[in-house]
């Protein structure tokens, strides 16, 4: 493990947060346990991701397993934006802080007067990360359309490439578009906090779904363009990644087994205790197999399917094959590997319990804190304080329904 250090390296970088669901959240939450000072701007009855089952319930309110995931390390700003007051203070805080994230839709940005590009014009030293479906221009007919993770996925050709052994597009199963957007926005600011640092100048980034999963899909497309028709129709089930490659059922449940080049079917071979198929001119070459693949997955899976998961990870361990049991999520978490990595770490509901998250893969928080969720407004007091709103104005703002209906009322 690194040494513990005394500062993350993002401390004293300030960003707002005006973003729901994942991938704007899950971008700030890296930058958050990096050090920086993160505020999330939610409406008086919290972000969409709050009202989401399942959660947990307690005296001091309640916390969504949707929200806990993708949010710890903030600090809570209920505003309506709604409200000219809630604009007002809105406006103050672009003014201080060094990043802006969003992943509202463009429309709605622009009826509450806070296009991004209307913004970076305002406020030139300030980095705006706009993550949206499709983009903030040069869209064309997808223009202001909604997307999801999903879309995005189905768009960039990564949806077409997880099928079934019958060739059907399979969706993957979880949010994959959203978090690889969010880790493209957070590299995206990394490099303009850079630039702001050297050049006094902030940066419009205009994210998208599709584009930040395209680089996935990089060897499959260079692939396709590089190889002519015949060999094309002889790719196989995967796309040139291997026969046999995917997912194969073992006795109590299944594995993923991988051999990608021809040496690694001669150790498969040896690896099944059937030596004599390494040289065998159905199966000794890549192009071969592709050929005779129903008959290369029927006796994998004869063999695989005798075998435990564990007896197969030793196995093929011991051939140099690569190959891994397909874990359930609650075998995940209670995994002695992610246990001896320290990929998990214990987050503070805020109702006084607590969850198992994965921890920032870059290994950066490394000063063993404790992470916490925020309530909804927790922080408001503290950070308007902060930011340079005393008493008197913050009376005003809440009389004015900076901060909602409720707050209104209880200084009325």
């Amino acid at each position: 493990m690194p040494a513990v250090s005394e500062t993350l390296p993002l401390e004293g970088v300030k960003v707002l947060e005006l973003s729901h669901l994942i991938a704007g959240p899950y971008c700030c939450q890296l930058l958050a346990e990096e050090g920086a000072e993160v505020i999330k701007v939610e409406p008086p009855k919290g972000e969409l991701a709050r009202l989401r089952e399942p959660m947990r319930r307690g005296a001091r309110g309640h916390m969504s397993s949707f929200y806990a995931a993708l949010n710890r390390d903030k600090k809570s700003l209920a505003l309506d934006l709604k409200s000219e007051a809630g604009i007002e203070v809105f406006h103050e805080l672009l003014g201080q802080v060094d990043v802006l994230v969003t992943n509202m839709r463009a429309a709605a940005l622009e009826r509450l007067g806070l296009h991004p590009a209307e913004l970076h014009k305002r406020y030139p030293r300030l980095i705006i990360a706009n993550i949206s479906g499709f983009g903030l221009e040069n869209a064309g007919e997808f223009g202001d359309r909604a997307g999801l993770a999903m879309t995005g996925e189905a768009m960039s050709g990564s949806t077409g490439m997880t099928r079934d052994r019958e060739g059907r597009p399979v969706w993957c199963g979880y949010a994959l578009g959203d978090v690889a957007t969010g880790m493209t926005a957070h590299s995206a600011i990394l490099l303009g906090l850079r630039n702001q640092e050297r050049l006094g100048t902030g940066r419009l980034i205009d994210l998208t779904l599709p584009e930040s999963l395209l680089p996935m899909l990089s060897v499959a497309l260079a692939r396709i363009q590089m190889a002519d028709e015949k060999i094309n129709q002889t790719a196989g089930g995967n796309n040139f990644h291997g026969v046999p490659y995917g997912v194969f059922t073992a006795k109590d449940g299944a594995i993923t087994l991988g051999v990608n080049s021809d040496a690694l079917w001669k150790k498969f071979a040896r690896g099944i205790g059937r030596p004599e198929l390494a040289d065998d001119p159905r199966y000794a070459l890549y192009l071969d197999r592709v050929k005779h693949q129903p008959e290369v997955l029927k006796l994998t899976e004869a063999f695989t399917s005798q075998h435990t998961r564990d007896e197969l990870t030793e196995i093929f361990g011991k051939a140099d094959v690569p190959v891994a049991g397909i874990l359930s999520l609650k075998e995940v978490l209670e995994s002695d590997y992610y246990v001896l990595r320290g990929s998990f770490r214990e987050v503070q509901d805020g109702l006084g319990g607590t969850i198992r998250l994965p921890g920032d893969p870059t290994g950066f928080d490394d000063r063993g804190r404790p992470s916490v969720l925020p309530l909804l407004g927790e922080h408001n007091d503290a950070i308007l304080t902060e930011y340079g709103f005393g008493a008197e104005t913050r009376a005003r703002l809440a009389r004015a329904g900076a901060f909602g209906a409720v707050a209104a009322e209880q200084v009325a």
